[in-house]
């Protein structure tokens, strides 16, 4: 390779002159100047590589970059100077930005470094913190990090809306700079509960409206997160007096964050790389960090000691796509069976769900200690990179080194799929756990109404029982054996009041009967066979383990046979057996992923059922038994609807198709196709010759049930059509 190469790839779009063996040009192209005077990649490609070989990575790979990292920080010097400037006229700062825009970057190697200069390292008082569960206690996890004693930072622990202010008045010297710099502010949505995110919230607010010249307040969120101040005017009009996003970098600022930290170490890039690597880099979601793992693993690949970074190792890697996964297939693959499960588990318990979007969370690196096998693969998992672990509070966290590994690896992308209904749940736990444990403190009783039974106490304790759930926190146990506890007693109360009710009615049959036996030729038969049925139906139901239901069947007969001054053993033996037998929970059990959708046929003896395994399962309600499983749909099965006379079943589904079964065989009859998206919701008019259908497109459109064709399209929802439904007559639909 010539010299001469290497200009021309560092120079490609940049206002530069190559010329003489020197290369000049980029930091000219930095609009407002630079931060770092002297630019490495000014110089030739020979005199950089006539430097003393540095052999270790100047690239971060997918850690954030921190204040002491601002020698290798390049690209934003625009930004920079800006952010500085602004933080001279006014004292806070929202700074938006998608995720992977390197707002944390931003500030913590480049704003910081530069106001330390401008104002004295020694003077300047860093207070960076994420808000967490409780946000006051990581501001005081943050006060202990820096100058101040156990005893003063203890101010910053106290849940009160002026405590903030009572900090910055206890603590602070008149001429230092407090820079309070709280990163990842949407934490308080996701994490933060309601109770002590409204304080801390008025709090900042109180602290900001103080004014305090010397009190910089600097915060980064998401921008997709803005909607979730709305409920917060306040900081409604934070955002619109104080807040800039974060815009991405431009080709002449990558290729100075690509080229300049190589070059300082005397390391240059093969002609054409950069480009190739920008190229790639526009290709994906805009992830900073992302990147920067991209050029660290190239250079762990690349054979430093040529001092050239080359485009063959780079496309042995995979490029940007696949250099993340590749990393994090070769890791999994020298797991033994015992290890991937351990790491799953792991990386289960790092993950939580959006909407339908995948994010990283953070947990307590001690939760994966406890057991021998777990902690080797944790600790493997750290250090190649793919997990972070961070001290917080005194304690170890650990987090999933970036999101774009939730969004790129076929593993992780199975395990969401998979345990989507385990994630959901633990996540709403988790909040819940939490609530109840501030309740508690406060109102017993209140605090009791926040436990869980029913399908959700069920669904978790059948988790925990399948160890599904291996690092629950010790708080959502606590909650689970709480909810259990309260379940049970609600469970023995309805059955002692069922037991009295049912021997109430039995010593009044039993009187009436001895007060109207000479009667019981005038009672009408029909009421006799009703109660007579009634006592069977009891029994029955009995049997199919529904006890409350069969209680309540027996008492209507009792009652029956009361108001004739009637008597019948059946009823009678019913009742008496009733009150000697206990019961037990009755359930259907075969889908392999969560139930989306049920429908009853008309006549009650079939149930049908769609889930997110793509099946659909027809069940004999009578016995609990399985019938049949339909299966033909490619993705989540979302609706399942019976014609009125039971013979046929409309399913839809997220693969944006209807189809239409035939109850007696289990066949699939045919396929309506003609929605853009997921479809939500089917159903059979009265006649059963059309069928609705309602989708993800906004749209809702009738089928000619016998031909199959689209008879019309309905539009004007402005969002999802969840439910459809006709009129009684066939000629309205809902």
């Amino acid at each position: 390779m010539t010299d001469k190469s290497y200009y021309s790839e560092i120079g490609g779009d940049v206002k530069g002159l190559i010329g003489d063996g020197e290369f000049k040009g980029i930091a000219g192209d930095i609009s407002g100047g630079v931060i770092n005077q002297y630019i490495i990649t000014q110089k030739s490609g020979v005199e950089i590589q006539a430097q003393t070989l540095i052999t270790g990575s100047p690239y971060l790979g997918l850690r954030k970059f921190e204040v002491d990292d601002k020698d290798r920080f390049f690209g934003r010097d625009n930004w920079i100077i800006e952010l500085t400037d602004y933080l001279k006229q006014k004292n806070v700062l929202l700074l938006l930005g998608a995720s992977g825009s390197g707002k944390s970057s931003l500030v913590q190697a480049g704003l910081i470094p530069k106001l330390k200069d401008n104002f004295g390292a020694n003077k300047l008082v860093n207070l960076t913190f994420v808000p967490d569960v409780n946000p006051f206690e990581s501001f005081y996890g943050c006060l202990l990090a820096n100058r101040y004693k156990q005893y003063q930072a203890k101010l910053a622990q106290a849940v009160k809306e002026d405590t903030l202010i009572k900090v910055v008045e206890g603590l602070k010297n008149n001429s230092d700079l407090w820079f309070i710099f709280i990163d990842q502010f949407e934490e308080l949505f996701t994490r933060t509960p309601k109770t002590e995110r409204d304080i801390f919230i008025k709090s900042l607010v109180n602290l900001i409206e103080n004014n305090n010249s010397l009190v910089k307040i600097v915060m980064t969120i998401r921008a997709d997160f803005l909607d979730k101040l709305s409920p917060y005017p306040s900081l409604g009009k934070i955002h619109d007096q104080y807040s800039k996003m974060l815009t991405d970098m431009d080709e002449s600022q990558l290729r100075l964050a690509i080229a300049e930290p190589a070059a300082r170490n005397g390391v240059i890039f093969e002609k054409g790389l950069i480009n190739q690597i920008i190229a790639d880099f526009y290709e994906q979601a805009g992830s900073l960090p992302l990147l920067q793992y991209t050029l660290d693993l190239l250079w762990q690949k690349d054979h430093i000691q040529e001092r050239f970074l080359n485009i063959k190792i780079y496309q042995e890697i995979g490029g940007v796509t696949g250099a993340l996964e590749k990393q994090a297939d070769k890791i999994y693959s020298q797991f033994n069976e015992q290890q991937r499960k351990a790491a799953e588990e792991i990386f289960l318990e790092l993950i939580s769900l959006e909407g339908e979007k995948a994010v990283s969370r953070r947990a307590d690196k001690s939760s994966f200690e406890q057991e021998e096998m777990q902690r080797e693969v944790l600790y493997q998992l750290i250090d190649n990179r793919l997990l972070v672990s961070k001290g917080e509070d005194g304690k170890a966290t650990v987090e999933v080194a970036h999101e774009e590994l939730l969004r790129c690896w076929q593993v992780l992308q199975d395990l969401i799929r998979e345990k989507e209904e385990i994630i959901v749940l633990r996540s709403r736990l988790y909040a819940d756990a939490k609530q109840w444990d501030d309740l508690q403190k406060q109102d017993a009783v209140k605090a009791s109404s926040e436990l869980w039974g029913g399908s959700k106490l069920a669904k978790i304790v059948e988790f925990q029982k399948n160890n599904s759930l291996p690092n629950l926190e010790a708080l959502a146990i606590e909650f689970i054996k709480a909810s259990i506890s309260q379940a049970e007693r609600q469970k023995n109360e309805k059955i002692r009041t069922a037991r009295r009710i049912t021997a109430v009615s039995l010593v009044a049959v039993m009187v009436s009967t001895g007060l109207g036996l000479m009667a019981w030729k005038q009672t009408q038969q029909a009421e006799l066979n009703l109660a007579h049925s009634r006592g069977f139906s009891s029994v029955s139901l009995f049997n199919e383990h529904k006890e409350l239901e069969a209680f309540v069947e027996a008492i209507k007969a009792g009652k029956t046979l009361q108001n004739q001054h009637a008597y019948d053993r059946v009823v009678m033996n019913t009742l008496q057996k009733l009150l000697n037998r206990k019961s037990e929970h009755n359930r259907l059990l075969g889908h392999n992923m969560r139930v989306t959708s049920v429908s009853f046929s008309r006549d009650g003896r079939t149930l049908a059922s769609g889930s997110r395994d793509n099946t659909i399962k027809l069940w004999n309600i009578r016995t609990g038994k399985e019938i049949r499983t339909l299966q033909g749909h490619n993705s989540r099965v979302s609706s399942v609807s019976f014609s009125r006379d039971g013979k046929t079943l409309a399913s839809g589904s997220d693969d944006k198709t209807i189809k239409l079964w035939n109850v007696e065989t289990g066949q699939e009859i045919r396929t309506f196709k003609g929605h853009n998206s997921r479809v939500f919701s089917v159903s059979f008019s009265r006649d059963g010759k059309t069928l609705a259908s309602g989708s993800d497109d906004k749209t809702i459109k009738l089928w000619n049930v016998e031909t199959g064709q689209e008879i019309r399209t309905f539009k004007g929802h402005n969002s999802i059509v969840y439910s459809v439904s006709f009129s009684r007559d066939g000629k309205t639909l809902a």
